[in-house]
């Protein structure tokens, strides 16, 4: 006997490696239909030789009360006709129509936020807004929070019961088989003459890039040999031109390279090859990127916020820097760029705590378990 999961969110970035990755590895006794938005740019999900059913719905980041109805009514109409078992909604817009849509419904849904939408902006009302709009749409929803950090903003800041609180932590395929078969990378190829160091975060508020910047001209004053390498950039990266403008007034053009969203191997066959990983985010879920780059026992250097907290122990696989501490930032990277011994043993334990906590093969049936068996 099969159990439909109907997956609703924007298909981009980290949301469609974690869809993916989990729709891959869940036994086949588990099937998939996938919701997302018209504009993703996505390619579809196969699970063997079989292409996940999907659907394009009018989904956006934007608010708009009329489009966003719409958006609802078709969700409905879709969980109508495919009669899915568990509805798995995802991040801001995904959680709100998901949500409303399991209560219209009566199916048993679950939400994930991948980071809530109330942490996404620095104005005092729009956050008072967002959050509102989260507690509002809890509806009859069990949170499926992908951190323990997140677990506890869920229930602190959104108000969710303790006992319709869950956590399945963010895992990934192991990378460094993904790339065991001597794959090579023109991009890697092109960076083997530099030392470099490595963040995957498009230019927004989250990824806090302007911050990146400035770590990276300090960081230069110290170690000018030093090169640093952004990835991601691409579908909405709302402060890309900004960036720009700041790397060229430091005249960092030749410091720092930016890279598009690349295929899978091709990202982390650039993680691999740098010296490290870094993140300066404001705020996460759990990422995956920094999973994957554990996974490729890389020492990580990430800010002290949650969903980081969550991989990185301070002083076992990397350092844990306070969010606003620039000049923190800068004597870790300074401080690891000079240690190789060091390196190795934060990347070692980066190792040994994903293999421990959040290699997806390890942790699949957990996921497969809630869905069967949260009533």
């Amino acid at each position: 006997m099969t159990t439909k999961v109907m997956h609703i969110g924007q298909m981009i970035g980290g949301l469609y490696v974690y869809v993916k990755n989990t729709c891959s590895r869940m036994p086949e006794t588990i099937e998939y239909v996938v919701v997302h938005g018209v504009s993703d740019n996505s390619e579809p999900i196969s699970r063997k030789e079989h292409v996940i059913t999907e659907y394009k719905i009018p989904l956006y980041r934007s608010i708009s009360l009329i489009r966003d109805l719409q958006c609802l009514v078709k969700t409905i109409k879709i969980i109508r006709k495919e009669k899915p078992n568990v509805i798995h909604c995802h991040s801001a817009k995904g959680g709100v129509i998901g949500r409303l849509a399991g209560l219209f419904t009566g199916v048993k849904t679950f939400y994930t936020p991948h980071a809530f939408s109330f942490l996404s902006t620095p104005n005092k009302f729009k956050f008072f807004i967002f959050q509102l709009i989260e507690q509002l749409t809890r509806a009859n929803s069990y949170l499926l929070a992908c951190s323990n950090s997140e677990r506890q903003m869920g229930i602190t800041d959104v108000h969710y019961k303790d006992s319709r609180s869950l956590v399945w932590q963010n895992a990934v395929p192991d990378a460094a088989l993904l790339l065991s078969d001597g794959f090579k990378c023109e991009i890697v190829e092109s960076l083997k003459s530099k030392r470099y160091i490595s963040y995957i975060g498009r230019p927004c508020f989250q990824k806090n890039t302007e911050q990146l910047v400035e770590i990276v001209r300090l960081v230069h004053e110290e170690a000018p040999d030093v090169h640093f390498v952004l990835l991601g950039i691409g579908y909405y990266s709302p402060r890309l031109e900004e960036m720009k403008k700041q790397i060229e007034r430091y005249n960092l053009n030749d410091v720092i390279t930016l890279l598009p969203w690349l295929d899978q191997k091709s990202t982390l066959s650039v993680i691999s090859h740098s010296l490290f990983y870094m993140s300066v985010a404001r705020y996460e879920g759990l990422p995956l990127s920094v999973i994957e780059a554990m996974s490729l026992r890389k020492a990580i250097i990430a800010s002290k916020v949650p969903g980081n907290v969550d991989c990185v122990k301070d002083g076992v696989n990397g350092r844990l820097i306070d969010i606003n501490d620039i000049r923190g930032f800068v004597d870790a990277v300074v401080s690891l760029l000079q240690n190789e011994e060091m390196r190795i043993l934060y990347g070692d334990n980066s190792r040994r705590i994903f293999e421990n906590n959040f290699l997806l093969d390890n942790r699949i049936n957990e996921l497969k378990n809630i869905y069967l068996n949260v009533k």
